[in-house]
Order: C-alpha cells, then structure tokens, then sequence
C-alpha cells in the first residue's frame, strides 16, 4: 500500500480544495484535492439532494474544509468517518513512525527501574545499552533489524569490543532481545527478530565447574575470623561461618532478619535475597525454604542474639550497623583474608559450592540436599558428581573432623 503522506497529485492546478459537485441522480458530492489522498483526490458522495438550502450548506461545509487543507490541519476522518479512504486513514492513524533502537530506548528505559525491575537488572541493561548496543547499532531502525544485523552486532561485541562470546551473548539476548521483545508487545515493530535465530546459534560455553574449598580450608578461614574480629565485630564472624555451614547464597543470609529464624527449632526461613541494598525474591521459587540449621551455624546465630533485637533487625550487620554487603564483605574481608592465608582465591559464592561438595562427600541424600540449600537434584548430579561415592573423593580423613561438626541435614530437626 501506498503511504497516505507524500503521494502525487495529478491536478496540481486545483491546490489544495474541497469543491462540490452534482451527481447524475441528483445527489452533491464533495471532490477534495489534497496530498495525503492516494494520488491527491478523492470524490466522498453524501445523501443530500441538490436543493437551494443543502447546496448551501455543502457550500459553507467545503469553504471550511478548503481553510483547514491551507492551513494544515484537515483531518479526513473528522468529516468523512465512512468515507471512500476511511479504512485508508484508520490504518494509517493505527500505525506508528519508525523508530531507531536508541528512540525505542529512550522510552523504553522509563520503566526499567526499580522497583518495576530490580537494581542489577536496571544496571546492566543500562550498562549494555549505553556501552555497546547504542554506539554500534543506535540509529538502526527497528522495522528493518534482521538476522543480518544480529549477526553484525555478535561479530564487532567479540571481534572489536574484544568481549567474550559469554558476555556477548547476556549483552544482546538479556538487553537487546528484551527491548525488542516490549517493542512487538506494544506494537511497534510487527516482528521480534530474535525469534528468527535457530536454537544453536550461539557456541557451547564452557562451564566452569564446582571450585570448592577444602574442609580444612574452611576451617582455617572461619578461625582467621574468630582471631581478627569475634571480639570487635562477631557479626562478621557469624556470618562467615553460616555461609559455610549453610550453603546459603550470599545475597540470602545478607536479606535474613530476626523474624526470619526460631530458636525454639533452630530453623531459619529463607524468602527473600538482597542485592546493591534492594530486597527481592529469591533466584528461584524452589529457593523458598525453611532450614534446620547445622550446630556450628546454630551456635554463631546463639551466640549474637540479643533481647533487644526487633524482629525487623538484620540478623548480619557490618562493623557501622548497616546490613551486610557481600560485595563489600567479599573485598575488604574475605579475599584479604584468603591472602594472609596463603589459600588459593575463588570466588566468595564458592562457600556455597563448599557446603554441597562436603554434604555428598559425607554421603547426604542428594534430595536433603538440593532441599536445603534451594536448587535442583539436576543440578546438584550434573554439576558436583565427582564428589559423590564417598568421603574419600574429598581426599581429607574423616577422623580429622571435629565429631561435633558432622551432624547430618535429616538429623537437624531442631
């Protein structure tokens, strides 16, 4: 179909004019002259015979649609809502203007903020957008984005930007894939582009799996905290030794509160996380739990539970009564700690993978397990299974252990 906007008109000499006209049967018409008629005219028949009172008032009618033409504010559906180009215009007046990526952006960002999303989403789709999506493919227009420019984009994020092919593909199938996903939502673009990619498209990653703590590293790292700070900050202290004991993620144990544990049972619910200072749900529904907590995590909570804590108070507070960062704690605390140690470092997310390696060396039901610490079985078999069949895959001698630290997860009921 033809645009509305911008088509020839054949009777130039006529300009821009409403005139009127008698059919053969006696019945006026309206002849319009304007360019945002298919070729410039239109002939909009009436009902009105031609009578000396209803010529004048076609008349008066034709004079006004002739001011609004010239003046550039003639709406055809105003007068001919039935009119011969009415389905024309009704398309027309449903469709929008092309839009680049960074004009969709700049609309689409307004809602991208807490609390419609949460704060690290809201930072890296801003971080991706601003840093490499705008400045390569800003001023491409959606309407025309295909596979070709998909394709573009992947190349010069790994080949220019000098990005891993993992950090490629979260910057174009988390940001870009979901800027054009609302824009098909709302209309604005007929079709999602990214729906076009096959289901191979992107290369395998490499998985990096499990790097786990020792137990006797463990050990040495939850004592390291006890020497430096148990008497100053035993929050601290408690806080590394649940991580440990646990197998908490961090951003969980960083959100618990007072309300959040029973000391009647020794159990502590997890249902939310926390992340940049904002509390959100967990990663996934099955990370609503509630868990009976080992003797040495159990002891720590004991040990800093005061009477008068409210039940909205941190259970884990930082040295100026704040809650915990772990991003913080992570860089002031830990890995300092693991260099005095002379221990290898990893990532402080690791003290989860510790607690599930040790469970399966000790020979923990995988289904305790998954339950305890808020994942799947799948996960757990596809991504620990060498530490399943026995201490001895551990490599550390069973009768090192404190006795006091074995307690099973089934055993732990409060």
């Amino acid at each position: 179909m033809r645009s509305l906007k911008s088509p020839t008109v054949k009777n130039k000499s006529m300009g821009l004019s409403c005139k009127i006209g008698r059919y053969r049967h006696g019945r006026l018409y309206f002849r319009l002259y304007h360019h945002s008629l298919p070729n410039g005219s239109s002939w909009e028949g009436t009902r009105w015979k031609d009578t000396p009172a209803t010529r004048r008032e076609a008349e008066v009618l034709a004079a006004r649609i002739t001011e609004e033409m010239t003046s550039g504010i003639f709406d055809y559906l105003e007068h001919f809502p039935n009119g011969n180009k009415a389905e024309l215009f009704r398309q027309q007046r449903g469709k929008t203007e092309p839009k680049t990526i960074r004009q969709y952006y700049d609309i689409w960002k307004a809602d991208k903020i807490p609390p419609f999303v949460k704060r690290t989403r809201e930072q890296k789709y801003r971080s991706h957008f601003v840093a490499h999506i705008l400045p390569i493919h800003g001023e491409k227009y959606m309407q025309a984005y295909g596979m070709a420019e998909i394709r573009e984009i992947r190349a010069r994020l790994i080949d220019e930007r000098h990005l891993s092919v993992k950090t490629a593909k979260n910057v174009l199938n988390a940001s870009l894939r979901a800027l054009f996903r609302d824009a098909k939502a709302e209309g604005v673009i007929p079709r999602n582009p990214f729906d076009d990619l096959p289901s191979k498209w992107w290369p395998k990653g490499v998985d990096r799996p499990p790097d786990p703590f020792t137990e006797a590293e463990r050990d040495e790292i939850i004592r390291h905290f006890d020497q430096k700070h148990r008497g100053t900050w035993a929050m601290g202290c408690a806080f590394m030794s649940a991580l440990f004991w646990t197998g908490c993620r961090p951003s969980e144990l960083t959100a618990r509160r007072w309300r959040d544990y029973d000391p009647r049972t020794g159990c502590l619910t997890i249902a939310s996380s926390r992340t940049l200072g904002e509390e959100g749900a967990p990663k996934t529904s099955g990370s609503n739990r509630t868990i009976p907590l080992l003797g040495p995590a159990r002891a720590r909570i004991e040990e800093i539970r005061q009477l008068r804590a409210g039940p909205n108070d941190y259970i884990f507070m930082n040295k100026e009564g704040r809650p915990i960062d772990q991003a913080e704690f992570a860089k002031r605390h830990f890995w300092p700690a693991l260099t005095v140690l002379k221990i290898r470092h990893r990532p402080f997310y690791n003290t989860r993978h510790t607690f599930i390696s040790v469970c399966l060396s000790h020979g923990e039901h995988i289904k305790q397990i998954a339950d305890y610490c808020g994942t799947s079985m799948a996960m757990i078999e596809k991504s620990y299974g060498k530490w399943l069949g026995g201490f001895a895959s551990f490599g550390q001698a069973l009768g090192e252990r404190d006795p006091s630290e074995t307690a099973s997860l089934t055993s732990r009921k409060g």
